[in-house]
């Protein structure tokens, strides 16, 4: 049971990075001319998406998991 918890934990948690790490290339498809634009300093949205989001992302997904799974060791 406590495996298959940590599975469906890491899978969808993954699943969640995946789905923003591949919404880059379909919005650079779909949307060359916006992701294009320049934002501050010569950034493109390109470049803050997949640098800036990406990594804040990361560190959001293994903050949230760190927590959760102490919380769930603190109840066994």
């Amino acid at each position: 049971m406590y495996v298959r918890k940590e599975f469906r934990k890491s899978f969808s948690l993954g699943l969640i990075f995946l789905v923003v790490t591949l919404i880059l290339p379909i919005l650079n498809r779909f949307a060359g001319g916006f992701m294009l634009k320049n934002l501050f300093g010569g950034m493109s949205i390109t470049y803050a998406y997949s640098v800036i989001l990406v990594y804040v992302v990361a560190w959001i997904i293994t903050i949230y998991y760190v927590i959760r799974t102490d919380k769930e060791e603190e109840t066994h």
